[in-house]
């Protein structure tokens, strides 16, 4: 091969044909989502609407809104859990390039559904079928690095796919506001909000057409594993390794879920802040995140995954503590911390691949999350309940001892010694 500017470009961002595929397929996948998706409860004046209206004027959380948060949040993780196993179940059997092509296909027909059929019911279950793709075309995107790429070059690999999963969270939702603004001044706030959502929605689908096209176009197709035993067996499989990265993260998810979805809700509501600091903040934590993804990718091939996986455990159990402890005018600090918990992430996603047997790669990747989500499910009621007995000074230190406790538990019964140990046993089944 030639070494072009080109080439050599593609082999730092551990880049091939396949996986840029899949890259340009996440991109484009996310950036619809998002384009519509941050909107949507303005577009159904649902309940959720109702809450915030109700936060706002009242300046309190009241237990109705404290609860619908927690047990919204539940049934996300168990939707997540039974579309990532099911996700890793068809990506066996179909392939990295059938199953992604049949994923794509049914985010389709939820655009089309959300589209065509103007009733409230049939909305949701749309949404249901697109918002599915993320989680269940996860183990197609973790199977297609590990085939194609060599193991010192998957930190790169998934480094750079957290930016494209990134970035569109913060392009798309700014250039939706502009179109919504666009149809509102033009039409009113109703009409022109339904009317803007509905165009937006269909540049998603138009955007998730062209991803199906360039799939079938241009993705090689290759023979899958064929799949061997049960989902029980397929758990009996996993490395010991991945085993105690599970539990510790499982720890570490509950200090993670505690909080997530009562962050914003206690900036509001606590320290008085408005929807325009909030937006800065979460900013803020997004743009951390992206600027470690590309050096770390690059760490990761000469000091090895351990170190920044380990990372991210810390910055998981600093950043409630962080937060509930920063005075008013330095939350930034604490979204500072928030944003360095994606440090170890893409070092996260390379070891369990790495570490999984390729026979069972898919499925095993899709259990591994599935079994995560539904460990985690309960965790926001939980958080809903801590925070009516004692508030947010009960709570936010209460998820900071389970993210101390995933830490120790991740050091603990980590058996890595040195980086060059680490590699070599990244790729080892125990």
């Amino acid at each position: 091969m030639d070494e072009t500017p080109q080439n050599r470009l593609a082999t730092f961002l551990a880049i091939n044909r396949t996986v840029g595929i899949v890259l340009l397929t996440v991109l484009l996948f996310g950036f619809g989502e998002q384009l519509w998706h941050p909107f949507l409860p303005l577009y159904l004046k649902s309940e959720t609407r109702d809450i915030t209206r109700e936060i706002a004027e009242s300046n309190e959380l009241t237990s109705r809104a404290l609860w619908t948060i927690g047990i919204y949040a539940c049934l996300l993780n168990l939707f997540e859990g039974f579309c990532y196993i099911g996700g890793g179940q068809i990506t066996a059997r179909l392939g990295d390039r059938g199953s992604l092509l049949f994923f794509g296909s049914l985010t389709i027909a939820g655009y089309a559904m959300f589209l065509l059929v103007p009733f409230a019911g049939a909305t949701v279950i749309a949404c249901l079928m697109i918002l599915s793709w993320d989680s269940l075309s996860m183990p197609a995107t973790f199977t297609t690095v590990g085939a194609t790429l060599s193991k010192e070059r998957r930190g790169m690999a998934f480094a750079i796919q957290s930016i494209q999963k990134r970035l569109p969270k913060i392009i798309g939702p700014a250039i939706a506001g502009l179109v919504l603004a666009w149809f509102i001044h033009e039409y009113g706030e109703d009409i022109g909000r339904a009317r803007g959502v509905q165009v937006l929605v269909g540049c998603a689908m138009a955007l998730g057409v062209a991803s199906l096209f360039v799939q079938y176009r241009f993705m090689p197709h290759s023979e899958p594993p064929k799949p061997e035993g049960t989902t029980w067996e397929v758990l009996k499989r996993f490395p010991q390794n991945v085993r105690r990265l599970l539990f510790a993260e499982i720890l570490t998810r509950w200090c993670d879920w505690l909080v997530r979805g009562l962050v914003v809700v206690y900036l509001a509501v606590e320290r008085g802040l408005s929807d325009a600091h909030i937006g800065g903040l979460i900013a803020l934590q997004h743009t951390v995140a992206l600027l470690t993804y590309l050096p770390v990718g690059r760490m990761t091939a000469v000091v090895g995954l351990q170190p920044f996986v380990g990372l991210t455990f810390v910055f998981f159990a600093l950043f409630p503590l962080s937060l509930i402890l920063v005075p008013n005018g330095w939350e930034w600090l604490a979204f500072i911390v928030y944003g360095m918990r994606e440090i170890g992430e893409p070092a996260r996603k390379a070891l369990i691949t790495t570490s999984m047997p390729e026979s069972i790669r898919a499925r095993g990747v899709g259990l591994y999350w599935g079994l995560r989500a539904f460990a985690v499910c309960c965790s926001a009621l939980v958080g809903a309940w801590l925070w009516q007995r004692g508030g947010p000074e009960v709570l936010f230190p209460t998820a900071c001892g389970f993210g101390i406790l995933g830490t120790v538990a991740y050091y603990g019964f980590s058996k890595y010694n040195s980086p060059d140990e680490a590699v070599e046993r990244e790729g080892t089944t125990q």
